[in-house]
């Protein structure tokens, strides 16, 4: 991808990068980064896949055991190709006004944390499709999602340190297993790391989505977007598809620290969060202090 040069409408809306996650792990700030670049174009997100995963799950091969068939896949079992290419549109008619938003658009970046739990469906969809999956230790992520179901996000968020930690759970899980098996197409950042070594991580997701940048190019988009910054304006920036500013809820960006869950979450939390999530933690390079670095990194 080259900046300033033209690409096709429905080649970038076709091949997608998707950032992944459990909520709550960075994938917003990660989105502010990479909307910054003058060729990436982004909105709210969509939970795209989400909505429409009952429809996706519901077109299959007819059970002949069923007596009774009912439900749409009368309709489409026969026609699942035409059923899919539906789905393309829809999601091409859904993102279209965001290509408004760039000179020269040529990557589309769609931020839903719960599409990791769809990546097999989104591939079989847009096999060019792409995967960046950002990874917090568990234990600040809950604690994030528990300060975030006593205020804001209380119609959402578990409250508990269990829930808080399932949930973690599954999403980082599920998009690994499904991530992994796509090899070049999918990649992990963890959010220490990039709070740690922002340019080096950044350089590094662009690399992967084949973005051109220079190193002071980077400098001034992590300045920008500086997770300090986002706190004091309420995240302004990410615009809706009229082009009207959207701002996030007052509580939305914690405080921003790498093992802040030692001082938010009280001894019964950790143990419950880390009886959970420890065995996964360990896999995905934290023990019970933390982030593991090797070798000084």
């Amino acid at each position: 991808m080259v900046m300033g040069k033209k690409i096709e409408a429905n080649e970038v809306l076709n091949s997608p990068v998707f950032i992944v996650g459990s909520p709550r792990s960075g994938t917003t700030w990660l989105q502010k980064l990479f909307l910054e670049h003058p060729n990436v174009i982004g909105g709210q997100e969509s939970e795209f896949f989400f909505n429409f995963g009952c429809l996706f799950s519901a077109i299959k091969e007819p059970d002949p055991t069923i007596s009774r068939p009912v439900g749409m896949n009368i309709y489409w079992h026969s026609r699942k190709e035409e059923f899919e290419e539906l789905i393309r549109h829809i999601w091409r008619e859904t993102f279209k006004p965001l290509l408004l938003q760039k000179e020269y658009p040529t990557l589309l970046l769609e931020k839903t944390p719960i599409h990791a739990l769809q990546i097999d469906r989104i591939k079989s969809i847009f096999p060019t499709a792409k995967f960046i999956h950002i990874i917090r230790d568990s234990r600040s992520t809950c604690a994030s999602l528990i300060s975030a179901a006593n205020g804001w996000g209380k119609h959402w968020a578990p409250s508990s340190p269990k829930d808080a930690a399932v949930l973690w759970w599954r999403s980082v899980h599920y998009g690994r297993k499904l991530g992994l098996a796509l090899n070049s197409d999918y990649i992990e950042v963890h959010y220490e790391d990039l709070l740690r070594n922002s340019a080096y991580e950044l350089g590094r997701l662009y690399n992967f989505c084949s973005l051109s940048y220079s190193e002071e190019q980077l400098k001034n988009i992590i300045k920008k977007q500086s997770i300090s910054t986002q706190k004091n304006s309420l995240g302004e920036g990410l615009k809706d598809v009229s082009g009207k500013t959207l701002k996030e809820p007052a509580g939305f960006f914690g405080k921003a620290q790498k093992d802040s869950w030692r001082k938010d979450l009280n001894l019964y939390q950790k143990l419950i969060i880390w009886k959970y999530t420890r065995k996964l933690m360990r896999e995905c390079g934290y023990d019970w202090n933390g982030r593991i670095y090797k070798n000084g990194y």
